[in-house]
């Protein structure tokens, strides 16, 4: 979930009990349940259908995301983080002989990594970064990545009530978001801001698509979290063209 260099907010990450957010995506307040279930549906609907792809998620935390891929559709997968602890109780919890996790002490190790990729997921990530880390990151998912393969991004919006809902969340929240969040981008900007962060997206990498997630559906949760999943994919991703949703997804492919 994050690989960022402020001592403070790595502090903090860190002073959240393990496993702590999975069990809010299980167990949790309704909209916070559904804020964790949907950002995963729509980053899933983003990649191929598959089946027998191989996947790697960076900065996975507790392992939540890749606890909802099917073997059927990504055979091999491998999330990475920087929190051994969280790693141990993702491969505790979520480790089979397709799944496994792996502590990374950097992100430059991304590009020793011994095998390659079909899909790289970074989800709410980047905005934990400074540039030249989000660089890094860029670099590893493009080393990693065959030809053809997704990298699939996102983030807040900025452009949208997320500001609001910052404020809002350090009030009942483990983390104080505002300290955390040192590199923010907008629906309007997400795409040429990265292009000139990472030279690589720009030279290996074709944008297949961007989009808003989150616009309201999470907070529809009160009438159940299902419904709101299924108000989340009554429109499908790729022609959802309001810039004023929370989270910016992007679905780039690498040439």
């Amino acid at each position: 979930m994050v690989f960022w260099k402020k001592k403070d907010a790595a502090r903090q990450l860190e002073s959240i009990p393990v496993g702590h957010y999975h069990q809010v995506m299980e167990q949790g307040h309704p909209v916070r349940r559904a804020w964790h279930l949907l950002k995963f549906t729509r980053v899933l609907e983003a990649l191929p259908p598959g089946p027998g792809l191989s996947l790697l998620d960076i900065g996975c935390f507790a392992g939540s995301f890749l606890s909802l891929c099917p073997e059927s559709r990504f055979s091999r997968q491998l999330g990475v983080d920087i929190l051994p602890e969280q790693i141990e109780f993702a491969n505790q919890h979520f480790g089979t002989p397709y799944r496994r996790f792996q502590h990374l002490r950097s992100l430059a190790e991304l590009r020793s990594l011994p095998d390659s990729y079909d899909c790289v997921t970074s989800i709410e990530v980047i905005e934990h970064l400074e540039e030249r880390d989000i660089e890094a990151l860029i670099d590893g998912a493009a080393d990693r990545l065959n030809p053809g393969g997704r990298l699939v991004l996102s983030t807040p919006n900025y452009a949208s009530t997320w500001p609001l809902l910052e404020v809002l969340l350090n009030r009942v929240s483990d983390v104080a978001y505002d300290e955390q969040h040192i590199t923010r981008f907008t629906y309007f900007d997400c795409d040429e801001k990265l292009r000139r962060i990472a030279p690589r997206l720009a030279g290996e990498f074709t944008l297949e698509f961007k989009t808003t997630t989150h616009l309201v559906a999470p907070f529809l949760a009160f009438a159940g979290v299902e419904r709101s999943r299924q108000l989340s994919t009554f429109v499908e991703h790729r022609t959802w063209k309001v810039p004023f949703g929370n989270l910016v997804l992007m679905s780039w492919q690498k040439r």
